[in-house]
């Protein structure tokens, strides 16, 4: 009798990124849903996400952001992925940044109406 092997479900994810690098996507047709949200509502919903199962890794590296996210009980490490981003089926992307970016300072307090969050998600285009 053979063995019978089980196949693992994909991972779910929530990844965090500070912008949409469209190059990690698939190069195909895709349909993209984005809703704003704000960063507080971002860290419960990525509470409650957790709580049903999703992973969350995250690519930020703006230390503020980090501390704010954290501070609002965002489950996020305090050190951010240093991989480059590559989506995966079933991804559920989180775009934060920064309502109103300095070019060449960095910001060393953000307060939770500084941060704007979108919830991205992707289906392919058949």
């Amino acid at each position: 009798m053979m063995a019978q092997t089980q196949t693992q479900p994909a991972p779910r994810r929530i990844v965090v990124l500070n912008a949409l690098p469209l190059n990690a996507l698939p190069r195909a047709p895709l349909r993209m849903t984005v809703e704003p949200m704000s960063a507080v509502t971002l860290a419960r919903w990525l509470e409650h996400m957790v709580r049903q199962g999703y992973a969350v890794v995250h690519y930020i590296r703006h230390p503020a952001t980090i501390r704010l996210l954290r501070d609002l009980g965002a489950p996020i490490d305090e050190q951010p992925n240093s991989g480059l981003y590559q989506y995966a089926d079933g991804d559920i992307i989180i775009v934060v940044t920064l309502r109103q970016p300095q070019r060449g300072a960095e910001i060393q307090r953000v307060e939770p109406g500084d941060v704007e969050a979108w919830e991205v998600r992707i289906q392919p285009i058949a």
